[in-house]
């Protein structure tokens, strides 16, 4: 009769067991999920991003990120409660900040030079592949996709990491949507 109730508790520890890790989300469930085709386009998010110096000084920006076509990117930075704002635009390899709607080069952005090196040093054209989930990795950079989750069920990045030299890169997404953006309704 002992033996009967210590093999009943453990068949309740082992079916506890078995519940948590049926309603716990697993990389086995996130396998279900497709991973976005590399080529899509129309989709958008919104989350943080923060970047660290290697003298330990950075800052956490908004994100709002807008990828209309393969080669196009719509990003708007801002500080918090959207204070500060700066959209930049990527066309293809090259990079520029809108001034009231008018494109202008990158390098005529007013910001001091720590700033301007982290945006002239991040690779904008493949951040996009990495919000996607292809953590491709251009030379002297080092990309983490750390945490994915299921959205419309996509398999997407939800927490990625990057480094190269002094600059560490973190972003964080918070919402995401498929479909044609409005770059009209940027925050």
């Amino acid at each position: 009769r002992l033996l009967t109730k210590q093999r009943l508790k453990l068949a309740a520890v082992l079916f506890v067991l078995a519940l948590n890790g049926c309603v716990s989300p697993s990389i086995h469930d996130g396998q279900k999920a497709k991973i976005l085709p590399r080529d899509s386009v129309g989709w958008s998010l919104q989350g943080k991003a923060a970047v660290t110096q290697a003298d330990k000084s950075g800052s956490t920006v908004n994100l709002a990120w807008h990828h209309s076509e393969t080669t196009r990117d719509h990003i708007r930075l801002s500080g918090p409660l959207g204070t500060g704002a700066l959209e930049l635009l990527r066309e293809g390899e090259h990079l520029f900040w809108l001034d009231d709607g008018i494109k202008q080069p990158v390098d005529l952005l007013p910001m001091n030079d720590e700033a301007r090196s982290v945006v002239v040093t991040l690779p904008l054209g493949v951040v996009s592949a990495w919000l996607m989930g292809y953590p491709d990795i251009p030379a002297g950079w080092a990309v983490e996709i750390t945490q994915w989750q299921i959205v419309e069920g996509w398999l997407v990045p939800r927490t990625i990491t990057a480094h190269r030299d002094a600059v560490s890169v973190r972003l964080v997404v918070l919402t995401r949507a498929f479909g044609t953006p409005q770059l009209s309704t940027l925050p």
